[in-house]
C-alpha cells in the first residue's frame, strides 16, 4: 500500500529520498530540488516549470543554495548536500545531469540555463 503523506513514491523512487537532500538546502532550492526529482515521475515538464520559478526566486532574492545554520555545522551539512548531488549527477537522475552538476557546485545561474535548456529540449521533442 502505498503512502502518499509519508512516503510518496514520486520521492522514494531514485537513489535516496528526496527529503535526505531538500531538508539540507535553502527553501526555494529544496522546493526546486523535489520538483526536479520527481518530474518524470508526476506532472512532467510542468514540474520542471515549477523549478524554474523557485530558481528565479532564488536568483532574484539572492537565496543561497546551502541552508543556513550555526556555521559549526555548515561545512558538514553542505558537504552531505554536495555527497547527494554528486550521486545525483553520476546516475544522470530524473535526465538531469547538468542541473545536479551545477547545483552541487553552487552554481546558480547555470542551473538556471540548465533546468531551461531541458524543458526547451523537451517542448521540442513535444511539438
Amino acid at each position: 500500500m502505498s503512502d502518499n503523506v509519508n512516503h510518496p513514491k514520486h520521492y522514494e523512487n531514485g537513489p535516496f529520498e528526496c527529503i535526505e537532500l531538500s531538508r539540507l538546502l535553502s527553501s526555494d532550492w529544496g522546493q526546486a530540488v523535489q520538483y526536479c526529482f520527481r518530474w518524470q515521475h508526476k506532472n512532467g515538464v510542468e514540474d520542471l516549470k515549477k523549478a524554474l520559478w523557485f530558481i528565479n526566486d532564488a536568483i532574484t532574492h539572492n537565496v543561497p543554495v546551502f541552508a543556513a545554520c550555526c556555521k559549526r555545522n555548515a561545512d558538514i551539512l553542505e558537504a552531505q548536500a554536495i555527497r547527494l548531488l554528486s550521486i545525483l549527477q553520476a546516475e544522470n537522475w530524473a535526465d538531469l545531469e547538468q542541473f545536479w552538476r551545477n547545483l552541487k557546485w553552487g552554481d546558480r545561474v547555470d542551473v538556471l540555463e540548465a533546468l531551461t535548456e531541458k524543458i526547451n529540449e523537451i517542448e521540442k521533442e513535444g511539438e
